[in-house]
């Protein structure tokens, strides 16, 4: 039972271009890998699918065949545009799926396993693996990578009533918590649910999904009665990508959610070392039998590009993302096992750009914010970073799909995206600015390290007044920060976990009394419209209050947005079955929930001999 879905508007992939930009040497680019930034074209079989970045809600899933050879278990290596065919074995994971073996992932180091308290992408990834949800979002071979379908999850079924106000889940009996202390493996029930939507609801980044709220009740153990305060017909889909359900054992110890995940999922986490890894234990108990294949994964903390594209060519980690289209043509002329998925993005949100702290009295003058956009020439960024792809679109929170045919200009987004330096000056002096009188800004920046210091400074370094300040702080930090809003001029948008729905990209972003309005936005016109988009129940007239809502956060300037890739390229061994990348983000914090379904084939390596592991291997146990 799946709701309709935004994600459905064919996508336009633009020519790369390409030209001189910004220098970047010392970016996580072709310097430091060693591409060379040429790339020869042919050289590497290229495979269309029939899904290549389509509309529509599903992907044709083949009728299951069954148990099948060996030769029909594994994708043919090559670069593959859209979605990726399921393989014969792949139609039918539980005839053909192999139990046994060890991922090896890439992980970003989380603030706490507390989600309620700081909305992380990097908190995500470990609840993905421990834990469930009611629903949940569609990955791996079955979903198309352009699209965002949800499905049952710890709730087999769910009813709505005809005004979209009343919601019924019905859970799956059987369900179990994972074997360990203070919940032993008892059976998970409605009271569970219940605990868990009254705590996001006391408070906490993700009390906006569960505002609006007003009764829970829970006629029997397996089911879930929700009613709403008005019509949300999106409430499936926002709770599907953040609210994971917790036992009210733990709910009641605050200490045991910030340092341990303890659920019903697929894995048991055994270890989590800060800034070091996280490993994963195969949980017996699971309810979706059969599942899961691996017996382990282990995720390394790998912050620096160039270790995870080595690790990925010695098999120490199964999936990567290439930079751009050379950077992956570099890596897919190794040859080998390797298949690449190319594929658009399909997500808001986890923008790239940084947001001005609105409660300070310097950037309340829209025109310093103003400035600050002008000064930047996003077509000499695009081309610096992603070789032009997107023309210097720079993406807000609300996917493009949703509002448009094709991938808007930078020129559509209206006059204070578009670079004029100029004018940038002539804001900051009518603002009292000026050479000797500079407007400074510390900018506190982890993810974006390189394009702040090596493209985004040299270029507010041309403007005389301003005095742009990067200042690198390390990854748990700057979500903390960013989450606390305890920053004094800007802070970097780090990514957060996925997102579904467009309410869900905005409402809590920007109503002035949002759980995760990072920018301290107040702004009546805004809260307005958001408010007006949930309750219009005319998809078009909701789609034009969605486009009042993009040209007001546009014209407002309460962050700068850069350009984004608007093409990914995943490269994955094709010994890792039953997987698939998704336009919704790396595997890394967005698609790794598939790793329940996950299997590696016969023959593939076994990682953890390979010398840079056998230390780790040992120090577990497993060797």
């Amino acid at each position: 039972m799946a709701v309709s879905n935004y994600w459905t508007r064919r996508v336009t992939r633009r020519s790369a271009l390409r030209g001189a930009g910004v220098g970047i040497a010392g970016l996580t680019g072709a310097a430091l890998f060693g591409c060379g930034g040429t790339s020869e074209e042919g050289t590497v079989a290229e495979l269309k699918s029939t899904n290549s970045f389509t509309a529509g809600d599903t992907l044709t899933v083949p009728t299951p065949a069954g148990k099948v050879g060996k030769d029909q278990v594994r994708v043919k290596p090559g670069v593959y545009e859209g979605a990726i065919p399921m393989t014969p074995a792949e139609t039918d994971p539980l005839a053909n799926g192999r139990y046994g073996g060890t991922l090896m992932v890439r992980y970003l180091d989380p603030p706490s396993m507390d989600f309620n308290r700081t909305l992380s992408c990097t908190i995500n990834v470990t609840m993905d693996y421990t834990k469930n949800k009611l629903t949940r979002g569609v990955f791996g071979p079955r979903a198309n990578p352009a699209l965002i379908n949800i499905e049952p999850d710890i709730a087999e079924r769910w009813e709505v009533s005809p005004d979209s106000t009343v919601f019924t889940f019905h859970l799956r009996k059987g369900v179990k918590f994972h074997n360990v202390a203070p919940v032993n493996g008892r059976e998970f029930t409605s009271a569970d649910v219940k605990a868990s939507i009254d705590r996001y609801k006391a408070g906490g980044v993700q009390k906006d999904v569960w505002e609006p709220v007003a009764n829970v009740e829970t006629p029997d153990a397996y089911t879930v009665k929700i009613t709403l305060t008005e019509p949300l017909s999106d409430f499936p889909r926002n709770i599907a990508a953040w609210s994971h359900m917790d036992a009210k054992e733990i709910i009641d110890a605050p200490d045991i959610l910030r340092e341990k995940a303890i659920g019903t999922g697929p894995f048991l986490q055994q270890e989590w070392i800060r800034k070091e890894r996280s490993v994963f234990n195969k949980n017996p108990d699971y309810f979706e039998k059969g599942y899961p294949f691996v017996d382990r994964i282990i995720a390394n903390v790998q912050d620096d590009t160039a270790v995870w594209r080595a690790g990925f060519q010695t098999d120490n980690f199964t999936v990567w993302t290439a930079r751009d289209k050379d950077d992956a043509t570099d890596m897919m002329k190794r040859g080998g096992d390797l298949v690449q998925m190319t594929y658009t993005t399909a997500q808001g949100v986890n923008t790239s750009g940084f947001h001005f702290q609105m409660k300070n009295q310097k950037f309340q003058d829209v025109r310093v914010r103003r400035a600050f956009s002008l000064a930047l020439d996003r077509k000499e960024y695009d081309l610096a970073r992603f070789l032009g792809e997107g023309g210097g679109y720079s993406k807000g929170p609300i996917p493009w799909q949703v509002l448009y045919d094709k991938l808007p200009t930078l020129e559509s987004q209206g006059p204070w995206l578009a670079f004029d330096p100029k004018q940038a000056s002539q804001l900051l002096q009518a603002a009292g600015y000026s050479a000797s009188n500079k407007v400074v800004v510390d900018a506190p920046v982890w993810y974006m390290r390189n394009e702040y210091q090596q493209i985004m400074k040299p270029m507010y370094d041309k403007i005389p007044e301003i005095d742009f300040r990067p200042r690198i702080v390390d990854n748990p930090t700057a979500v903390q920060m960013l989450n606390d809003r305890a920053y004094e001029d800007t802070m970097n948008v780090t990514w957060g976990p996925p997102s579904y729905s467009v309410d869900q990209v905005t409402y809590p972003w920007y109503h002035s009394k949002g759980g995760v309005n990072h920018a301290n936005v107040n702004d009546k016109e805004m809260d307005d419209l958001l408010v007006a988009q949930r309750r219009e129940k005319n998809p078009e007239a909701q789609k034009e209050i969605w486009k009042k809502i993009e040209k007001r956060y546009f014209d407002e300037v309460w962050q700068v947005w850069f350009p984004i890739n608007v093409v990914g390229r995943s490269v994955f061994h094709n010994y890792m079955i039953n997987f698939r990348q998704h336009g919704i983000g790396e595997y890394t914090c967005y698609a790794n929930a598939q790793a329940r379904a996950v299997w590696l084939d016969e023959g593939a390596p076994n990682v953890l001999a390979i010398p840079e592991n056998r230390d780790l291997a040992r120090e577990l146990g497993l060797a």
